[in-house]
């Protein structure tokens, strides 16, 4: 998978490996943070993917996701408190401060009820699956099969799979020209 970096926008959809929570804006766009890559990928109201961009200085570190009132994103990284905001127009950093250290870090935010009192919930378990919760009941963004393989600890039971398979083949060709005499 080729992925092309342009000012830390990603145009090609990435595993969710490390979920930061999700926010919904006023347009019903979905943003999935994932600290594992350090990005935001929004998504529309349909589910269908639309880009990414870079959240700046996580460095894969966990961080938590927010959006204001004028849906500008509001990141507040876990190991030094730092909020960034980006805002709505660019998504480019703006600006960014340090919060009150005292304050505890809060759990990636798997509920989300917008300023129309719509509800949204991530629903899946090991893998995001964000669905609407309000009047019918709907998923609206799920990763592909194919990217949830790809994510990291997926892709290491892939791996390992792998190579037993290769193993058994290997010892079971060496046993049969063992019994074979050859």
């Amino acid at each position: 998978m080729v992925t092309a970096w342009t000012d830390f926008k990603i145009k090609t959809e990435l595993p969710i490996n490390g979920f930061a929570g999700f926010v919904v804006d006023s347009q019903q766009n979905i943003y999935i943070g994932d600290s594992f890559y350090s990005i935001i990928q929004k998504y529309d109201k349909a589910g269908k993917f639309i880009g990414s961009f870079k959240v700046k200085d996580t460095s894969g570190k966990p961080f938590h996701l927010s959006i204001d009132t004028r849906d500008n994103i509001v990141i507040t990284r876990q190991r030094d408190r730092k909020v960034i905001v980006y805002p709505s127009s660019n998504r480019e950093e703006s600006f960014s401060f340090y919060a009150d250290e005292t304050g505890k870090m809060k759990e990636a935010n798997t509920f989300f009820i917008t300023r129309n009192h719509e509800k949204y919930g991530n629903l899946g378990t090991r893998f995001p699956a964000i669905w609407k919760l309000s009047g019918t009941k709907e998923k609206i963004v799920e990763q592909s099969l194919f990217l949830r393989l790809l994510s990291f600890p997926s892709m290491i039971v892939v791996i390992l799979t792998a190579v037993i398979l290769k193993l058994m083949v290997f010892i079971t060709e060496k046993w049969r020209k063992l019994r074979s005499g050859t």
